[in-house]
């Protein structure tokens, strides 16, 4: 009897096993249960029909729960169909063993989607950031669907999606991803994607991660490792960036690895941010449309190239922005030198910090500095806000040169403020500049030496510049040697004056040239008329008149400059007393010929001489009015007058030139008319020549006459000169 009761129990046991086995892994098909299945769905997704095919049953021992599957179910949603690979019921066995079964799970799974599909379903549910950002943000591509539907109460719960996506297209505020693929896991109120990879703006992304999460507002964080090969071709999306207007050509390859958190509001206004990225650029080519010239730059920006360039970026919407990039770069077609910036941006205000190397060629005439085929050492710091730049700091080294200043504060593009300037430069490997400059109360411009060798032409050159229209302050200049573009140099040179907007109204200033002579330089302001009267003396004239070539070659004599002004108008008259000229024009050479000591002067290679020359001129913003120039020597004289306009460069000049000797013969018979007219002499008919000089520089034409009587302008000058 026992051993009938084991073998029952066996029996039963292994019937139990065999069914469960067969349940579990095989499963019992059955259409009985489709009704309960289709109820359960239709009763959670209204506006939804469903048509299922025969259902298997399973057991999920691991689960104590019945497990039912039906394949390739026929569902409509509204009016559009759904494509589904399998759908699978988990029904609780305890119910089932009570006769109300009851499902905890479904499982969808579907065949492949198009995403546009998913867009057409989900516009019905309810409002919500993801289904906002989905609809609106989200262009395309194709996925797959594993979807768990969790119940309570015969009531979806929650959910879980997860699946793979392909070439996938979306946009969020200036972020365009292209052609992307992923795979997914959202749930209901959180999500992730990972193994990303596609393109974004141009960057081709290897890997990444993005979550999200959506409890109380929209929250996505995430990291991706991108490289990217940029070209003109696929830049179109920064054409709105004023950097990338001028640019002709353009290709940039690298790769960089990111890191980002994104906060929006139910709106989905972007409220936060934090983004963090390194990487490093392997090459960047630049050639730009219309070249970038600089003032004291030689040549034109053409083209710019980065090699090796490794950057790190830090962005925070409430915290301070941060950007260092370091490397290798190249001016057109020189070598590539060292670099490094940092970039900072909080609130309004820029920091920038600049290190690095520089051949490009660069002239500062002020200073008579020239770095041809040398290379620069610059480092500054710059702070800059809108209408508002700081340079904290400036060091520019080359050599034993070196040039650095402190806090030039500029506003409005005028400078406002600058606390100290130090200059000590070379010129080819000759001492010219050692001087320092302090910004307080009061301008002081104190050292050793000074090369002025361009400030003349600096001083003759136009300018509507108001930089310095801000500066009213007094100025003191003390210098010990002052150089020029010739031998002569000044020592002990002295000003004092006053700067109003920027410009003087007051000099006292004398200097020492040697063997005891002396330059002396006043300006000061007429009380009635409000002009400035500007007076200069000086026992080497040349130094002051290099920048003109009509006094090229002169040697000797004294100066004495005599000018008022104003905004509108000038009046100079200049008066230079017993000099020569040196290498004189052509046609001067030619008259001094008619003239045995001239012609002595100029074989002897001492010039021409002159007594006395006394010019007066009258300048606007249109022309520099020459009214007359009368200029008296040994050997010959000249009287002339003419015009040279501004805009146009347009010189016209007349004159008339007498050899002294005929001009003395014609004064001694002055008395007698007839002589005066028509000298007895032979030969002596013809008292000199009259020219004209018209055109724009390099083109002017001369044209020359003999006279054979002087105008009485002439004649009044030469009687003058004689008593």
């Amino acid at each position: 009897m026992r051993k009938i009761i084991l073998s029952f129990i066996f029996f039963i046991f292994f019937l139990l096993t065999l069914i469960i086995g067969y349940l579990s892994l095989i499963g019992y098909e059955t259409n009985k249960l489709n009704s309960l299945l289709e109820n359960k769905i239709i009763s959670n997704l209204p506006n939804t029909k469903i048509n299922l095919n025969k259902i298997k049953i399973k057991i999920n021992i691991k689960n104590l729960n019945f497990f039912i599957s039906t394949l390739e179910p026929d569902i409509q949603y509204r009016e559009y169909n759904i494509k589904l690979k399998r759908i699978d019921g988990y029904i609780n066995l305890k119910s089932f063993l009570i006769g109300k079964p009851k499902i905890d799970k479904i499982n969808i799974l579907s065949n492949n989607i198009e995403i546009n599909d998913i867009k057409n379903i989900a516009k019905y549910l309810k409002p919500s950031n993801f289904k906002k950002f989905f609809l609106n943000n989200v262009d395309g591509g194709e996925t797959t669907l594993n979807l768990d539907l969790y119940l309570k109460n015969n009531k979806i719960e929650s959910y879980e999606v997860n699946g793979v996506v392909k070439n996938f297209f979306a946009k969020l505020q200036n972020l365009d991803f292209k052609k992307a693929s992923f795979v997914y896991l959202f749930k209901k109120n959180k999500g992730e994607l990972n193994n990303i990879r596609g393109t974004i703006n141009g960057f081709q992304i290897n890997s990444g991660k993005i979550e999200f999460n959506n409890l109380k507002s929209l929250n996505i964080k995430g990291n991706l490792k991108k490289t990217f090969d940029l070209n003109q071709n696929n830049i179109d999306q920064f054409s709105k960036l004023k950097m990338l207007k001028n640019i002709s050509e353009l290709e940039i390859t690298g790769k960089t690895q990111s890191s980002f958190i994104f906060d929006f509001d139910k709106t989905l206004k972007l409220i936060d941010y934090k983004i963090e990225s390194l990487g490093n650029i392997n090459k960047t080519e630049i050639k730009i449309k219309k070249p970038i010239k600089y003032q004291f730059l030689k040549k034109n920006i053409d083209y710019i190239s980065l090699n090796k360039t490794e950057f790190k970026i830090n962005y925070e919407k409430e915290k301070k922005k941060l950007i260092n990039i370091s490397g290798s770069y190249k001016i057109n077609n020189n070598s590539f030198q060292k670099y490094e910036v940092k970039h900072i941006y909080e609130s309004k205000l820029q920091k920038l910090y600049i290190k690095g190397d520089f051949d490009n060629e660069i002239n500062l005439p002020i200073l008579n500095f020239n770095s041809k085929n040398k290379i620069l050492s610059i480092n500054t710091e710059l702070e800059i806000k809108p209408n508002f730049f700081l340079f904290k700091k400036f060091i520019l080294k080359e050599g034993k040169s070196k040039i650095d200043f402190n806090n030039l504060y500029i506003k409005d593009k005028k400078l406002i403020k600058l606390d100290n300037l130090t200059v000590k430069t070379f010129n080819d490997d000759k001492f010219n500049n050692d001087f320092n400059l302090s910004f307080g109360r009061v301008i002081k411009l104190k050292g050793s030496k000074y090369d002025a060798s361009n400030l003349t032409k600096l001083f003759d050159k136009k300018s509507q510049s108001d930089f310095f229209s801000n500066i009213n302050r007094e100025i003191l200049i003390n210098v010990k040697e002052i150089s020029t573009n010739l031998t002569d140099f000044i020592s002990n040179f002295n000003l004092i004056g006053y700067i109003e907007k920027g410009k003087f109204n007051k000099i006292v200033s004398k200097g020492e040239f040697t063997d005891g002579k002396y330059l002396d330089i006043s300006l000061k302001i007429d009380k009635s008329s409000k002009k400035k009267i500007l007076e200069i003396y000086s026992d080497i004239p040349k130094p002051l008149l290099s920048n003109y070539k009509f006094f090229d070659g002169l040697k000797g004599g004294q100066l004495l400059l005599s000018s008022s002004y104003d905004s509108q108008k000038s009046d100079t008259n200049l008066i230079i007393e017993n000099f020569k000229i040196v290498d004189a024009p052509d046609l001067v050479k030619l008259l001094s010929l008619a003239d045995f000591g001239g012609m002595s002067d100029v074989l002897k290679g001492e010039g021409l001489s002159f007594d006395k020359l006394e010019m007066n001129m009258e300048k606007n913003n249109q022309i520099l009015n020459l009214k007359e120039l009368y200029a008296i020597g040994p050997s010959i004289s000249i009287l002339m007058d003419g015009y040279v306009e501004s805009n146009t460069g347009l010189v016209s000049l007349r004159g008339t030139m007498v050899p002294a000797k005929t001009l003395n013969k014609f004064l001694s018979k002055l008395p007698i008319v007839g002589d005066i007219l028509i000298p007895k002499e032979i030969g002596e008919g013809l008292f000199g020549i009259s020219f004209k000089m018209k055109g724009k520089p390099g083109e002017i034409k001369t044209t020359v006459n003999p006279v054979k009587t002087l105008t009485p302008r002439f004649i009044q000058k030469a009687l003058k000169k004689t008593k």
